[in-house]
């Protein structure tokens, strides 16, 4: 009997310690950056007759979302975990390098949701840039620059006003729970 007592304090003390400890936080900042933690952590292979080349896109494309965020929105803040705002946006990167032409074609696709998880809309920025695929530190400034060109392009689409009626309802979807939604995947075998 006292078995059971104690295991059954020992699952209550866990259950209310996770409970404490996953509550969401509201974020100081209105607009709310997620990158896809599958950005950061598989590698993304460039295709080359000579040189192979791994890199990851999230800590590639970071700085320069964030960057190009808060010189049009003002305070722009990366979600981390379980923070809440009033809008969330969601950016998601393709690259692609065409060795014959030595050119790297990127896209940035934003996807703007409200506080509450709704869709305000869809933005596609692309861009190409001229490079090689052969040295780690010239192959990172390339991606980088294909990447902030795409960005630019992204923000001449992107409203100005993000905000949103329902910033006053006190029902918010935290962050991390944009990346739980399936992305559309086809498989073309």
């Amino acid at each position: 009997m006292s078995f059971t007592i104690r295991i059954i304090s020992s699952l209550l003390i866990t259950m209310f310690a996770i409970t404490t400890n996953s509550q969401a936080t509201e974020s100081k900042a209105k607009t709310l950056l997620y990158i896809s933690p599958n950005d950061y952590n598989y590698s993304v292979h460039l295709l080359h007759p000579y040189y192979d080349y791994w890199f990851e896109q999230g800590p590639l494309i970071e700085p320069v979302a964030l960057a190009a965020l808060k010189d049009k929105l003002g305070g722009v803040e990366l979600c981390k975990a379980n923070e809440m705002a009033d809008t969330i946006i969601k950016i998601k990167p393709h690259l692609f390098y065409n060795p014959q032409l030595r050119v790297y074609h990127s896209k940035l696709v934003a996807t703007v949701y409200s506080g509450a998880g709704h869709l305000l809309g869809s933005y596609v920025g692309e861009a190409q840039q001229q490079g090689f695929n052969s040295v780690d530190i010239g192959t990172k400034l390339d991606i980088t620059k294909a990447y902030a060109a795409a960005m630019q392009q992204l923000m001449t689409k992107l409203p100005l006003n993000l905000t949103s009626i329902e910033a006053e309802i006190e029902t918010k979807l935290p962050c991390a729970m944009i990346g739980a939604q399936g992305e559309v995947r086809v498989n073309l075998y």
